[in-house]
C-alpha cells in the first residue's frame, strides 16, 4: 500500500470540472436569466417589443441548453469518462453567452438612449463579475466568458470614441476591468484548486488509514487464529486428534482443584493396547496407527457427559478424566468402552488373549485432598492398569 502524496493531474481536472458543472449548472441560468428579464424592462420602450422577446427567447432557449448538457454530463459522469470533450463543449457554450451580451450592446448603442446603454453595461459587468464566484473553478471557462462579453465591448468604445463623450473613457476603463478580473480570477482559480487537492490528499489518507486499519483488523485476526492453532499443536495429539499429555495434565489439575473446592468425587482411567507391539511387528505401523485412530474415536463415543476428557498418554496408553464420576460410574464406562472395543472386532491374530483387539484399563477414583497432584492420581491409575495386564489383559481393574 504506497500512498501517493499529489493528485494526479487526471483526477485533479475531473474534480474541477465535477465541481463546475455541479455549481455553475443553476446559477449559470438563474444570473443570465435575471439579466434577460432586465434586458427586457430597459429596452422595451425604445426596441420593438417582438424583437425583445425573440431575442429574450432565443438565449433562454441556449441557457436552458446548456444547463441541460451540465445535467447529462453530471449524471452521466462524463467529466470522468470524456473530461477534454466536456471542457471544450463547457467553453464554446460560455463563449457564446458573453458574445450575446457583447453584441446585444453594441447593436443598442445605436437604438437607446445613452442613459439607458451606460445602465445595460453596468448590468453586462456585474453578470460578470458575479459569475465570478462558481466559475472561476475552471480558469479558462471564466477568461472566455470575460474576453467574449467585457472584451468586445471594451475595444468597440476605444475604436468608436469619437461617437459618444465617454468612450474612450469607458473602454480604457473595461480594458483594465478584463485585467483586474484576470487577475482575480488566476488567484481564486489556485486557491480552488489547492482545495481540491487538499480534499483529495485528506480523503485519500483517510482511505489509506482505512485499508490499514482492516488489512490490521484481518492480520490480528490471522494472529489471533495462528496463536490458536498453535495453542492446538500444542494440547492435541496430531494422530488420534486427542489432547496430549500437556492437555490431559491441565484438565486434571483443574479437575482436581473444581472437585477439591466442591468435596466431589472424580475418577481417571487409563488404558492400553493389549500386544500392541505384537501387533506393529505383524500388521506394520501404519496398520497399528488405523488401531490407535479407532480406539480415540470408540472412546469418544464411550464418553458422553459434559466436561468428560480423552486423551493420548503415550504410545497406546490412553486416559479419560471423568469430573464428578463415582466409583460405580467410572466402572460402568469401563465396561462400555471394553464392549465398544471388542465390537469394532479388529482382528489381532498374535494376541495371547483373543483374535481381535482388546484393551486393559485401570480404574482410579478420588476424593481429591489438599495434597493431590495429577501426578498422584496418574500414578495410581497406572498401578492399576499394569494389575490389569498381570491378571490376565482385557480386564478392568479398580485401585
Amino acid at each position: 500500500m504506497i500512498y501517493q502524496r499529489h493528485i494526479p493531474r487526471e483526477e485533479l481536472f475531473a474534480a474541477q470540472l465535477e465541481l463546475l458543472i455541479q455549481n455553475g449548472r443553476l446559477a449559470t441560468v438563474s444570473i443570465h436569466l435575471v439579466g434577460v428579464l432586465a434586458t427586457v424592462a430597459l429596452f422595451w420602450p425604445f426596441v420593438e417589443f417582438t424583437s425583445i422577446l425573440l431575442w429574450a427567447a432565443a438565449f433562454l432557449i441556449l441557457l436552458l441548453m446548456r444547463s441541460l448538457h451540465m445535467s447529462n454530463a453530471l449524471v452521466e459522469r462524463r467529466f470522468n469518462t470524456k473530461p477534454r470533450r466536456v471542457y471544450r463543449q463547457l467553453l464554446v457554450g460560455a463563449g457564446l453567452t458573453g458574445l450575446v451580451w457583447s453584441g446585444v450592446y453594441i447593436q443598442a448603442t445605436s437604438m437607446v438612449p445613452l442613459s439607458m446603454q451606460y445602465t445595460f453595461l453596468l448590468l453586462i459587468v456585474m453578470i460578470t463579475a458575479l459569475s465570478i464566484g462558481f466559475s472561476v473553478v475552471i480558469r479558462e471557462y471564466f477568461i472566455v466568458s470575460v474576453f467574449t462579453s467585457l472584451w468586445p465591448i471594451a475595444w468597440w468604445n476605444t475604436v468608436h470614441y469619437w461617437q459618444q463623450p465617454y468612450n474612450l473613457l469607458i473602454g480604457l476603463v473595461l480594458l483594465g476591468l478584463c485585467a483586474l478580473l484576470v487577475f482575480v480570477c488566476d488567484r481564486i482559480y489556485q486557491s480552488f484548486r489547492n482545495m481540491i487537492a487538499l480534499n483529495w490528499e485528506r480523503e485519500t489518507i483517510a482511505q489509506e488509514l482505512g485499508d490499514l486499519t482492516g488489512s490490521l483488523r484481518d492480520r490480528n485476526r490471522q494472529l489471533r487464529d495462528a496463536r490458536r492453532q498453535l495453542t492446538d499443536l500444542a494440547n492435541v495429539d496430531e494422530l488420534t486428534g486427542l489432547g496430549n499429555r500437556r492437555l490431559v495434565n491441565n484438565v486434571l489439575q483443574e479437575e482436581i482443584n473444581r472437585a477439591r473446592r466442591s468435596g466431589s468425587e472424580m475418577s481417571v482411567i487409563m488404558l492400553d493396547v493389549d500386544y500392541f507391539k505384537y501387533y506393529n511387528d505383524t500388521y506394520g505401523h501404519p496398520e497399528g496407527d488405523k488401531v490407535l485412530q479407532k480406539l480415540a474415536d470408540v472412546m469418544q463415543r464411550a464418553t458422553t457427559r459434559a466436561g468428560e476428557v480423552v486423551g493420548r498418554y503415550g504410545g497406546e496408553e490412553f486416559i479419560l478424566v471423568l469430573p464428578g464420576a463415582s466409583a460405580e460410574s467410572a466402572q460402568r464406562t469401563a465396561n462400555r468402552l471394553r464392549e465398544l472395543v471388542i465390537e469394532e472386532n479388529m482382528p489381532h491374530e498374535t494376541s495371547k488373549v483373543a483374535k481381535y483387539v482388546t484393551v486393559s484399563q485401570g480404574v482410579v477414583t478420588v476424593i481429591p485432598d489438599a495434597d493431590l497432584l495429577p501426578a498422584d492420581i496418574i500414578n495410581r491409575a497406572d498401578k492399576a492398569l499394569y494389575q490389569a495386564k498381570d491378571g490376565g489383559r482385557n480386564t478392568i481393574t479398580v485401585a
